[in-house]
């Protein structure tokens, strides 16, 4: 690349290794000089979920609305924009977005964006019952099954949320969200051998996470 400078090819895949590599403010560089050098569709969809993984969801927001101002709508896209309206604490913009969706299609994905719209609400019987249609559309769906550990955590159900937990666990062991709930249930249980693990766990797989 230092010789080919002028490849963005090269610089694209560049930067996904990067990426991939936790080398993350150099992807960024990479694909911000992409999408400014000839707005490269893929860079700009790298970069945004790049910012999710980093918790820097206002400027994932901003790239998510530019591919959407230039046509690309796409079920994926939308739902990452009610997955980052969520976490910027804009739940009726999100709920919104996941209803819409929702009227046409049983989607895993928003069902799951909606109960946590419902949970950040306190609106615990309506993420409940939200998350249990989840449930019955998938049984081993982990991102439901996470969730609703998180909903009976927070209702201090302690037997529902560890089995839920561990359940979200056992399906899905390598997603940094899912143990990074375990062990923060662990924490709050008094159980710290379990949750340091769990935390370390989390590290291995997203390194950069506050």
């Amino acid at each position: 690349f230092n010789k080919n400078k002028d490849d963005n090819q090269l610089r694209f895949n560049l930067a996904v290794i990067q990426q991939s590599l936790n080398l993350n403010a150099e992807a960024i560089n990479n694909y911000k000089f992409l999408i400014n050098e000839s707005f490269n569709h893929k860079a700009l969809v790298n970069l945004y979920l790049l910012y999710i993984k980093e918790g820097k969801f206002s400027n994932a927001l901003t790239y998510i609305n530019k591919l959407i101002g230039l046509g690309n709508k796409t079920d994926l896209i939308v739902k990452d924009k009610a997955f980052v309206l969520y976490k910027l604490n804009h739940f009726e913009e999100s709920i919104k977005l996941c209803k819409k969706f929702l009227e046409d299609y049983d989607d895993i994905n928003f069902i799951n964006i909606l109960g946590l719209n419902y949970l950040e609400q306190k609106k615990y019987d309506a993420a409940k019952e939200t998350l249990k249609k989840g449930l019955k559309i998938n049984e081993n769906s982990a991102i439901i099954l996470n969730s609703l550990g998180r909903l009976y955590h927070e209702l201090r159900n302690s037997k529902y949320a560890e089995y839920y937990l561990v359940k979200a666990y056992n399906i899905e062991k390598n997603s940094y969200e899912i143990l990074n709930n375990l062990a923060g249930f662990y924490r709050e249980e008094g159980e710290y051998e379990k949750s340091i693990t769990f935390y370390q766990e989390a590290l291995k797989i997203n390194p950069q996470n506050s």
